[in-house]
């Protein structure tokens, strides 16, 4: 597998727990929690940049994060958050 598409999956995994855990922060410190939703969001999009970087081994400069993974973390992130924000089942 290219180390494109290995970075790809590991952003999505992160993406879709960082999503949960916004919402989980939003639900602690109400609207204030909106900031650090971003804040968590952004520092682990550095974070899982850096953990790629070590776990396969790629000698690359942050933009090739960003094009194989990171744009698709910060997607799946935002989706995340606004399904656990406002659930499609919820009863109100």
């Amino acid at each position: 597998m290219k180390n494109g598409n290995k970075s790809m999956i590991v952003y999505v995994i992160i993406g879709i727990i960082i999503g949960y855990l916004s919402q989980w922060g939003r639900n602690m410190y109400g609207e204030q929690g909106n900031y650090l939703a971003i804040s968590l969001a952004l520092v682990f999009l550095v974070i899982t940049a850096e953990i790629n970087k070590k776990a396969f081994n790629i000698k690359k400069e942050f933009k090739w994060f960003m094009s194989n993974g990171g744009w698709v973390y910060l997607f799946v992130w935002f989706i995340t958050w606004i399904i656990f924000f406002n659930p499609p089942f919820s009863p109100l």
